[in-house]
């Protein structure tokens, strides 16, 4: 068991969701998700905790797979220029993420996957069935 004498209470891991590369933000994405994060990171530095602000974009869904066969543009080429596109408007705004990451990455996947591993072994996973969209043409599945 951990020793909670030992753990540091003044860290803080900060994260904002990871939006979709189907298109460029908007400012839904800015009020709704970065700039709060964004605010609550920079309070924490100034209250001095240890603090790291993660963030990044989602290229596994969907909807980047459909938005990349519309333009008819392979995915990987749609997801490196949305990518870029994101974080220049989130440092244009000045977002303060320590690091802006991408979901396609080997320390992501590597990550993730030590993190189920961690919450199955724990009991928190449950196994269940659902239904979800699907397009035998396309061999993708869609979004809701």
């Amino acid at each position: 068991m951990t020793n909670l004498k030992k753990i540091n209470k003044k860290r803080r891991l900060i994260t904002a969701a990871l939006p979709y590369i189907n298109n460029v933000p908007h400012l839904g994405h800015m009020v709704g998700c970065h700039l709060p994060a964004d605010i609550f990171a920079r309070y924490c530095r100034i209250k001095g905790y240890e603090t790291l602000f993660v963030g990044g974009t989602d290229e596994n869904g969907s909807t980047s797979e459909i938005a990349a066969l519309k333009l008819g543009v392979p995915l990987e080429e749609f997801s490196d220029k949305l990518h870029q596109e994101h974080k220049k408007i989130y440092e244009w705004f000045e977002i303060s993420y320590d690091n802006f990451s991408r979901t396609t990455k080997e320390i992501h996947h590597k990550t993730v996957k030590e993190f189920f591993k961690k919450i199955y072994e724990n009991g928190y996973i449950k196994k269940d069935k659902i239904k979800v969209f699907y397009s035998p043409k396309d061999d993708i599945f869609l979004p809701d």
